[in-house]
C-alpha cells in the first residue's frame, strides 16, 4: 500500500538543503520499508484508507517549524487538540501538544516512530487521557510523517480509533548537514531559534552500512498579553462593544464590589461578636483603607490606576490583572540527540538500531496571578478569609482587629514543566527466497522508551503560609517588594514531582504471496507482539485531612499510577481479485493483563475499473482501553457556588462562611470495572486523475465510539452541595461526600461541603461523520512560464455531526459549536478547516504560499447547558473573560496567509525566508473560550501573535 493518496512534492522542487539531502539519500534494494497502516512492503498495492502524507520537503516548504506545527495544521486535527498555547492558560498536561484527529479527543489518535509505540507523556490530558507528546520529536532527522485518516486498530491494537500518526525517520545520512534559523514577531517578540546538525559515515549501496549522530536545539520564547494591542493586554473591556471594565472599583456604603485583590493591601477594622458555639463573627466596623498612606504606587510596578474613593468611605488600588499576569504562549526549549546506524547483513537482510534522546523544558506563570489573602479556597475550601490582622499588627492602621485582602506580590506563580525521554529500538528485516508463491519476508523488531517528567511549582502559598503571614507580622504588606525571598518561600514552598511513563515492545511478523488470482500475487502476512506499558503520576497536591492547613492554594491535585501487559496476534490478506478490484482483509486479537481483550477486523476495498478513477472504502471495528487515569487515578475540578440555607445560615450565625460565594470540589476517581470503548469505522470515496498532473479526492467517514468514558454526568456538584447542606440524599453518581473545614467563627456548627467523590462512566455513545476534500497537482507552467514548475496541494475537512449520547438516552450535538466546552481548551468544533499550498520553482529559487482557513461557530455547548441549547439564548459569551460582551452568539471564520522563500545558491548552501501571517488578519473575537483570552488559541493563534518572519540557511558538506 503506498502511503499517500497521491505523491508529495518531488524533491527538486524545492530549492534547499532538504531537497538536496533527498537526492543523495539512495537506499538498496534491500531497505526496510515503513509503510503506514500495512504489514506489506509491496508500494505497488493501493491503500484503501485516505493517508496524508507531510515530507520534510513539505515541512520546509510551508515553514513549518516541527512535526508538532504540521500535525496542528492538519484539517482533520479537530476538538479537543492539545496545543502549546494552551500549556500557558490551564492544561492539566502543560509542557505538551498532541493532535486529535476527528475532534475524538488526545487520547483516540495513536502516536508511532517508525511503525513503533512511544510512551505516554506522564501527565494524562484534562487529568483523564494518556496521550503521546510531540514536542519531543526531532524534525531534521524526518523522512515523512504518514497520517492515516482512519481507524487501524487491526493493525497496531488499541488508540487508534480515529488515525494513525507515523514519524518515519531518515533511512541514511551522508555526510555533514547543518541549519541555523532565527525569527522574530513585527513587535520584535516571540523570538525563535533552531540549530542542528548531523553527520553520516558510510553508504547503504556501497559500504553496506550507514551511521549518523543528530542533534538539534529550538528556542521559542514566551508571549506575555503585556506584549500585545488592546484588547489583549488589559482587563479593562469598556472600549468593545458590550463591554465593561471588569477590574474597576465600584465603591458604595464602606464596601467594595466588582473589585479583587492587588498587591497594594487594604484592611478593614471588625468587631469579634462571641458565639454558643464557641467561635466569633465578624462585623465591619469601618471603610476598607490603604495599609501604605503613601498610596499604590509606593507597591511596587504592578499596581497601575490611583486611589479609588472618597476619604472616610473606602479606597483601594485598581490593577490590569491580565496585562501583569497573563500569558500567551510558554517559553519551550527543546533538545534532542540520535545515534542511527543501519547495516547490509546480507544481500537479503538489513539491520537498523537508533536510540533518541530528548528534553523539552516549558516554563509558564499562572494565568491568575499572585494568590489573595482572601477567597483562596484549595482543596478543601480552607481559606485565610476568617483569619484576621490583630491591632498590634504594624500593617494595621485601624488600632484593632482588621481584616486585610491583599494579592502576594513577589510571589508570581510559575511552573517548570522538564520531560526527558529516553528511547531505543532495533530491527531486522529482510526476505528469504520460497519455492512457491513469493518471497517471505519477515520483520523482527524492539522498542524502549521512558519518559521522566519533572514539575516544579513556585510561588503557589499553602493555607499554614497564608494565615501565618498574617498573624505573626513577618510578611510586609505595606512594601511587598521588601519581603526576603526566605519569607515568601515560608508562605508558597517549592512543589516538586517527579513523574514517568515507561513503554516496550517486542514484535515481529512475516509476509509471503502465496498464489496468483488474476489480479496478482494473494499475500498473507501474520504477527505477534507483547509489550508492557505503565504509567506513575504522583498528586501534587494530596488532601491532607489531618492537617489541611498544609495543602497548596492552586495546584490541580490529579494521578494516575498503573501498568499492563499486553499480547497480541495479527494477521493480513491482501486479495488482487482482479486488475481493477482489491481486498485486504486483516484483524488482531489483544489480551491485557487487567483483564480486557478485544478482537478488532479490517476491511478495505479499491476498485480501479480505469487509470482515472478509483473507489475506495474501508470497514473497521477498534478499541480504546481505559487509561491508567480512568482505572486508577483521580482529578479535582472546582465549581463556583453560593450556599442558600437559612438553617445552615443560622447556625453560623449569617456569617460570611455560611453565606459568601466560594468553590465545591468534584473529584472524579477512577474506576477500575470501565468497559473499554469499541468504535465502528467507515470510509469510503474516490480518486479522480482527469490527467496525469491532477488527483482530486474525496472520502466520507463516519465513527461511532460505543461505552464512551467520561466522568458521571448525573453528578451535579451544585445540587449535591445543596443536598449536603439540607441534609437529603446526594445526587445518583455521587458516591461520597467530604466535609470541608469547620467554620472558625462557628467551630461546632456543620461544614460546608468540601468535595464530592464520582467515577468516570461508560457513557452510550460518541459519534462524528464528515468528508475530507483534497487536491493534489504538478506540473509545469505553460507559455513562457514553462520553466517554472507548479506543485499544489490542497486539504479540507467538514464536520457534519459530532454528538455525544449519555446514558439517559439525550444527546448532546457539538458542531459548530464552540463545544465539547469541558475539554481541554473549549477550543470547539468548527465545522470547516481547509489549507492550500501552491509551490512555485524555478531553477534555484522556490516561493510558496500557503492559505489556512477556519470556519466560525456558535458560542453555545450543549455539555454546558444541557440537550439543544444551541440558539443564541444560551451563549457562553463572557465566560472566558470577566467583562466581555455577553451578546456575542458566533465567532467569526478565520484565514491565515503563510509564506516562505527558499532560494539555492550552490549545491552546499541555500537560504530561505518565512512570513506567517503575511496579510496582518487578526484573531477574532472568542469570548467565551477559556483556553486563552478573547481569543481561540486551537485555531487562530497566528492573529494574536501577528505578523512574524522567520530566516535561515541551510549547508551540507
Amino acid at each position: 500500500m503506498p502511503a499517500a493518496t497521491a505523491p508529495s512534492v518531488n524533491a527538486s522542487v524545492l530549492a534547499g538543503a532538504a531537497s538536496v539531502a533527498s537526492a543523495q539519500d539512495s537506499s538498496p534494494a534491500t531497505e526496510n520499508v515503513v509503510v503506514t497502516g500495512t504489514l506489506f512492503r509491496d508500494a505497488n498495492l493501493a491503500s484503501a484508507s485516505p493517508i496524508t502524507q507531510i515530507t520534510r520537503q513539505d515541512l520546509a516548504a510551508r515553514g513549518l517549524k516541527n512535526v508538532t506545527d504540521a500535525l496542528q495544521a492538519l484539517s482533520a486535527n479537530g476538538a479537543g487538540n492539545l496545543t502549546n498555547a494552551f500549556g500557558a492558560n490551564g492544561a492539566f498536561a502543560a509542557g505538551a501538544s498532541a493532535p486529535s484527529l476527528r475532534g475524538m479527543s488526545t487520547d483516540s489518535t495513536l502516536v508511532l516512530m517508525d511503525g513503533q509505540r512511544l510512551s505516554y507523556y506522564p501527565l494524562a490530558d484534562d487529568g483523564e487521557r494518556n496521550f503521546v507528546d510531540t514536542n519531543w520529536m526531532p524534525s531534521s532527522i524526518l523522512e515523512r510523517v504518514d497520517v492515516m485518516q482512519d481507524g487501524g486498530s487491526a493493525t497496531y491494537g488499541a488508540d487508534a480509533v480515529a488515525g494513525v500518526v507515523n514519524y518515519i525517520t531518515r533511512k541514511q545520512i551522508k555526510g555533514f548537514e547543518g541549519n541555523a534559523e532565527g525569527g522574530l514577531s513585527q513587535r520584535g517578540d516571540t523570538g525563535h531559534q533552531k540549530l542542528y546538525a548531523t553527520y553520516g559515515w558510510g553508504d547503504l549501496n556501497r559500504d553496506g552500512w550507514n551511521l549518523y549522530i543528530n542533534s538539534e536545539y529550538q528556542q521559542d520564547d514566551a508571549l506575555y498579553n503585556r506584549q500585545l494591542g488592546y484588547p489583549y493586554n488589559t482587563g479593562d473591556l469598556s472600549g468593545l462593544p458590550g463591554g465593561f471594565n471588569g477590574n474597576s472599583n465600584v465603591v458604595s456604603g464602606g464596601t467594595i464590589g466588582n473589585f479583587t485583590a492587588t498587591p497594594g493591601a487594604i484592611v478593614s477594622p471588625v468587631t469579634l461578636t462571641q458565639t454558643p458555639s464557641g467561635g466569633s463573627y465578624p462585623t465591619n466596623t469601618g471603610p476598607w483603607q490603604l495599609v501604605n498612606p503613601a498610596g499604590c504606587a509606593s507597591v511596587g510596578q504592578q499596581v497601575s490606576g490611583a486611589v479609588a474613593g472618597a476619604p472616610g468611605i473606602s479606597t483601594a488600588c485598581t490593577q490590569n490583572t491580565v496585562g501583569n499576569y497573563k500569558q500567551i504562549l510558554p517559553d519551550i526549549r527543546r533538545v534532542n540527540a540520535t545515534m542511527h546506524f543501519t547495516a547490509n547483513v546480507t544481500p537479503r537482510s538489513q539491520f537498523t538500531t537508533m536510540f533518541n534522546y530528548s528534553q523539552t523544558l516549558t516554563n509558564f506563570y499562572s494565568y491568575t496571578g499572585p494568590y489573595s489573602t482572601i477567597g483562596s479556597n484549595p482543596y478543601l475550601t480552607a481559606t485565610a478569609q476568617d483569619t484576621y490582622l490583630p491591632a498590634s499588627s504594624p500593617y494595621n492602621p485601624t488600632g484593632q482587629t482588621a481584616q486585610i485582602l491583599a494579592l502576594y506580590g513577589g510571589l508570581d506563580p510559575h511552573t517548570s514543566e522538564f520531560s526527558q525521554n529516553f528511547r531505543g529500538s532495533m530491527r531486522y528485516a529482510g526476505w528469504a527466497p520460497s519455492k512457491w508463491g513469493s518471497d517471505w519476508n519477515y520483520d523482527i523488531n524492539f522498542v524502549g522508551m521512558n519518559t521522566l517528567l519533572k514539575q516544579v511549582n513556585t510561588g503557589y502559598p499553602t493555607v499554614a503560609g497564608i494565615e501565618n503571614s498574617i498573624t505573626s507580622g513577618a510578611y510586609n504588606f505595606a512594601n511587598p517588594g521588601a519581603n526576603s525571598q526566605a519569607e515568601l518561600n515560608s508562605i508558597a514552598p517549592k512543589n516538586v514531582i517527579n513523574a514517568r511513563s515507561q513503554e516496550y515492545s517486542e514484535d515481529m511478523h512475516v509476509s509471503k504471496g502465496l498464489f496468483k488470482l488474476p489480479g496478482g500475487m494473494v499475500n498473507l502476512a501474520i504477527g505477534g507482539n507483547i509489550r508492557w506499558e505503565s504509567v506513575n503520576d504522583p498528586n501534587a497536591n494530596p488532601a491532607n485531612l489531618s492537617n489541611p492547613a498544609a495543602e497548596y492554594v492552586g495546584i490541580n491535585p490529579f494521578s494516575a499510577k498503573g501498568s499492563r501487559w499486553v499480547e497480541s496476534g495479527y494477521f493480513e490478506v491482501a486479495l488482487p481479485i482482479v486488475k481493477m478490484l482489491n481486498v485486504d482483509v486483516s484483524g488482531r486479537y489483544d489480551n491485557y493483563s487487567t483483564g480486557m481483550h478485544h478482537f478488532s477486523p479490517k476491511v478495505g476495498v479499491n476498485f480501479k475499473p480505469v487509470k482515472q478513477f478509483q473507489l475506495r472504502g474501508t470497514f473497521s471495528r477498534g478499541f480504546r482501553v481505559p487509561s491508567f487515569a480512568e482505572t486508577n487515578g483521580s482529578v479535582l475540578g472546582y465549581t463556583g457556588w453560593t450556599p442558600n440555607n437559612a438553617a445552615f445560615a443560622a447556625a453560623h450565625n449569617n456569617d460570611a462562611y455560611s453565606t459568601n460565594a466560594t468553590s465545591i470540589g468534584l473529584n472524579t476517581v477512577g474506576n477500575p470495572n470501565l468497559r473499554p470503548e469499541l468504535s465502528t469505522n467507515f470510509t469510503g470515496g474516490a480518486i479522480i486523475s482527469p490527467v496525469e498532473w491532477l488527483h482530486i479526492s474525496a472520502d466520507y467517514y463516519y465513527i461511532k465510539k460505543t461505552n464512551y468514558i467520561m466522568s458521571n454526568p448525573s453528578a451535579n456538584p451544585v445540587l449535591a452541595a445543596d443536598n449536603f447542606l439540607a441534609g437529603a440524599p446526594l445526587p445518583a453518581g455521587v458516591l461520597a461526600a467530604t466535609p470541608g473545614i469547620p467554620d472558625i467563627q462557628a467551630p461546632n456548627a456543620p461544614p460546608l461541603p468540601g468535595f464530592f467523590t464520582v467515577q468516570y462512566v461508560n457513557a452510550r455513545s460518541f459519534m462524528t461523520n464528515g468528508v475530507d476534500l483534497s487536491i493534489d497537482a504538478t506540473r509545469h507552467l505553460p507559455g513562457p512560464l514553462h520553466d517554472v514548475l507548479w506543485f499544489s496541494r490542497g486539504t479540507a475537512t467538514y464536520v457534519h455531526a459530532s454528538n455525544l449520547t449519555l446514558p439517559d438516552g439525550s444527546v448532546y450535538h457539538y458542531a459548530g459549536t464552540i463545544g465539547p466546552y469541558e475539554q481541554v481548551s473549549a477550543s470547539g468544533t468548527p465545522r470547516w478547516k481547509a489549507s492550500w499550498a501552491n509551490t512555485f520553482s524555478w531553477k534555484g529559487l522556490s516561493v510558496t504560499p500557503t492559505v489556512y482557513y477556519t470556519s466560525g461557530y456558535k458560542t453555545t455547548a450543549e455539555d454546558q447547558n444541557g440537550p439543544n441549547t444551541n440558539s443564541c439564548a444560551y451563549t457562553l459569551s463572557g465566560y472566558g473573560a470577566v467583562g466581555a460582551p455577553s451578546t456575542q452568539c458566533h465567532v467569526k471564520n478565520w484565514w491565515d496567509v503563510d509564506l516562505t522563500v527558499n532560494y539555492q545558491i550552490n549545491p552546499r548552501w541555500s537560504v530561505y525566508a518565512n512570513v506567517y501571517n503575511l496579510l496582518g488578519f487578526r484573531a477574532p473575537y472568542d469570548y467565551s473560550t477559556y483556553g486563552s483570552y478573547l481569543y481561540n488559541s486551537s485555531w487562530t493563534q497566528k492573529g494574536i501573535v501577528m505578523r512574524s518572519f522567520q530566516f535561515g540557511v541551510n549547508v551540507r558538506l
